[in-house]
């Protein structure tokens, strides 16, 4: 990212303009012309102003000590090359916030630039949030002597221990070391827990053969018994055969001793029968 034109309505600054040449720009002016007012609002035209910040006893919060000395609203304008094309960011006055307003667009095109806001700019074109960039790239007025920020503490840490600003040792190690309690600590984690997902899967396999078991058991008495049902059947079926004849026989001995005693009783009713007369005279007849 190169700066290459400021424009400002900021503090002091009254729709001032500077612009910067390549190399090294050194602003050389006598004391209140504006050198510290215009860090000030290079610092704000990437962050922003701080909106919650109030007034102390000894010092006047940002948004009141940049107001423009004019009265007119606070508004700037930054030209910048950035991914291999220039761009303007625009900050103007939005409601209750000085700088609450914010656009960034192509500068040859007009267009908006995407993925850039008004939260997001400074770390998005310095790659760093406020705090850092105020404690290493942007020192302002008497600001030498800087406190710690945890973020800037963990970039040079990680620096030292890495070689890299955005990849910290110890941040890894935590990393790795959760990672590792994360499969197993104790008696939790992934692979604990994997154990005895697998032992129920194992317990419910085992159940599954012994019931797949138990089916082609019950698959052979099964058929054993539809065998035995059809055995049974037929014996059944023979039995009734055998009875039927049984009683078919009977009944043909039956006709037949009926026919004989039919013929019988035919034979007798030819004969000549004696009368009651002749049978009360036949004792004395065989006496």
């Amino acid at each position: 990212m190169i700066i290459k034109k400021m424009t400002a309505t900021f503090g002091k600054l009254e729709g001032a303009v500077l612009e910067l040449k390549e190399g090294l720009n050194v602003l050389q002016l006598p004391n209140e012309g504006g050198k510290s007012t215009w860090c000030a609002f290079l610092r704000a035209m990437f962050y922003g102003i701080p909106t919650r910040e109030r007034d102390t006893r000894t010092t006047l919060a940002e948004k009141n000590r940049y107001a423009p000395w004019s009265g007119s609203p606070m508004a700037g304008e930054v030209l910048l090359a950035w991914g291999g094309r220039d761009i303007l960011i625009r900050r103007f006055a939005k409601g209750a916030a000085p700088f609450g307003g914010f656009e960034a667009v192509d500068a040859a095109t007009g267009q908006a630039v995407p993925g850039l806001t008004g939260e997001n700019c400074g770390e998005v074109l310095l790659g760093v949030s406020r705090e850092v960039w105020q404690r290493s790239a942007f020192v302002g007025q008497s600001g030498l002597g800087v406190d710690a920020d945890p973020e800037l503490e963990r970039r040079i840490a990680a620096l030292v221990s890495s070689g890299e600003e955005d990849v910290s040792f110890s941040e890894t190690e935590q990393t790795l070391k959760g990672w590792l309690n994360r499969r197993k600590h104790n008696k939790t984690g992934l692979i604990p827990q994997l154990e005895e997902e697998l032992s129920a899967l194992e317990g419910a396999r085992s159940a599954a053969v012994q019931n797949q078991r138990r089916l082609r058991e019950a698959q052979v008495q099964s058929q054993a018994l539809e065998k035995r049902k059809e055995e049974l059947e037929t014996e059944r079926d023979a039995q009734r055969a055998r009875r039927d004849w049984a009683v078919l026989e009977q009944y043909s001995s039956a006709v037949k001793e009926l026919r004989k005693a039919q013929e019988a009783l035919s034979a007798l009713e030819g004969e000549h029968l004696p009368s009651r007369e002749e049978l009360r005279k036949a004792p004395g007849d065989l006496t």
